[in-house]
């Protein structure tokens, strides 16, 4: 049986909680990833997932209001703990990878954080399927 541990991302970028949505923004352009997981500041414990679509919407938001040369000074005075997603759903590395995709199913999410002790181990995304399927297919 296939497990989550043997398709996910190992040690994956994270950001800490209290680094500015700047931060996360240029992040994730710079390793192009659209989710990325976030540790608490305080003791390293999983605290959220930052997605790329909390960020442009955040991002659209202040471009609204403010302008757009007003864009990177206001995500550098905000917090990723301010936009991150805290009500998110993660699994452990030997979570039967055939729940995961029913996760993902169900819920339409693009990214599981791997948890094992509070500590993030990895990340299980959509992309990650669809590397499993090409890998079956091919054979």
């Amino acid at each position: 049986m296939y497990r989550v541990a043997d398709f996910m991302t190992i040690d994956p970028i994270c950001l800490q909680d209290t680094n500015s949505l700047f931060k996360g923004r240029t992040t994730m352009k710079k390793y192009a990833v659209r989710h990325l997981p976030v540790l608490n500041n305080d003791n390293g414990n999983f605290a959220g997932i930052l997605t790329q679509k909390a960020v442009l919407s955040n991002a659209i938001a202040i471009i609204n209001e403010k302008g757009l040369d007003q864009l990177e000074e206001q995500e550098k005075g905000q917090s990723v703990a301010e936009v991150m997603d805290t009500d998110v759903i993660t699994v452990a590395p030997e979570t039967p990878l055939i729940d995961a995709a029913k996760f993902f199913k169900e819920n339409r999410h693009g990214c599981i954080a791997v948890v094992d002790e509070l500590k993030v181990v990895g990340v299980l995304t959509s992309g990650d399927f669809v590397k499993f399927a090409i890998k079956v297919l091919d054979q």
